[in-house]
């Protein structure tokens, strides 16, 4: 694996997304929302996460997974995060992470994510999951998946019915800010898009074969063949329900975002912070 630069003096509030850094704006200016989303939400989540990952998956530990715990405790010191998560396997042959919690945090990685994942592309993944935190994501998303727990449906139904679309679409673009930090973890632009091509769905069988150029490619194309007021339409439907964005939206965001300078001047800042 490649040396990296530990990432030191970062403001956080200069890596959001546009879209992500508005909304989260928004949700801190209500007073107490936060403290009393940690207080209930995130207190159950939290544990039910313990509970059942600890229960169902494989915690991560020195003795159980040392070279996956070494991973995540060097992501930390390379993101300058202090407070190491948790962290769990689950089964599942799929390349997909995700992370649970603001006081006792956890992140899970799925089987197929460790076994498909070069070390380097797991360094894309996990940091995805530490911007999360470091971004201070994971208190609002634990709020917006609570908008789909069966109780969300019940007689609050009309009421969240008016904020579930407008949180599902941050939580998507929370993304975009995540794999910021992903790529300020891994620390190569071609690992940060070669892991979103596998989960784009490459074949195992193709995996020598990745074209980094292509996929580009086909993210410039998307945008241009799909621009039409039509297009608009259908695309907002087929991905209004989803969780997550679009691999080629999430590749262009960050490629976008890699071209215009940020990613530079912040490991030269923190090759020179003092």
């Amino acid at each position: 694996m490649k040396l990296r630069t530990a990432i030191k003096g970062l403001d956080v509030s200069t890596i959001l997304h546009p879209d992500d850094k508005s909304t989260m704006d928004t949700l801190r200016k209500i007073p107490g929302f936060k403290t009393i989303v940690d207080k209930t939400v995130g207190s159950i989540m939290e544990k039910y996460a313990a509970i059942e990952y600890s229960a169902e998956g494989i915690n991560v530990t020195t003795t159980s997974l040392p070279n996956v715990h070494r991973y995540v405790v060097e992501c930390c010191r390379m993101l300058d995060i202090k407070n190491v998560p948790a962290c769990s396997t689950d089964w599942d042959y799929d390349i997909c992470s995700f992370s649970v919690g603001e006081e006792k945090p956890r992140i899970i990685l799925q089987s197929g994510t460790i076994d498909l994942l070069t070390p380097d592309e797991l360094y894309f993944m996990i940091g995805h999951e530490l911007g999360h935190m470091k971004c201070g994501h994971k208190s609002y998303h634990m709020f917006t998946e609570a908008m789909y727990m069966p109780l969300a449906n019940s007689d609050l139904k009309i009421w969240m019915s008016l904020v579930k679309m407008p949180l599902l679409n941050w939580y998507r673009v929370s993304d975009f800010s995540a794999d910021r930090i992903g790529l300020l973890c891994c620390q190569d632009i071609n690992v940060a898009l070669s892991t979103m091509i596998k989960m784009a769905g490459l074949p195992k069988k193709c995996y020598n074969q990745i074209h980094i150029k292509s996929f580009i490619e086909q993210t410039i194309v998307f945008r241009q063949n799909n621009s039409g007021a039509m297009e608009r339409i259908i695309k907002y439907l087929s991905i209004n329900a989803a969780a997550m964005p679009w691999m080629v939206m999430r590749a262009g965001e960050l490629w976008d975002w890699y071209n215009s300078g940020e990613y530079d001047r912040i490991i030269k800042q923190s090759k020179n912070y003092k």
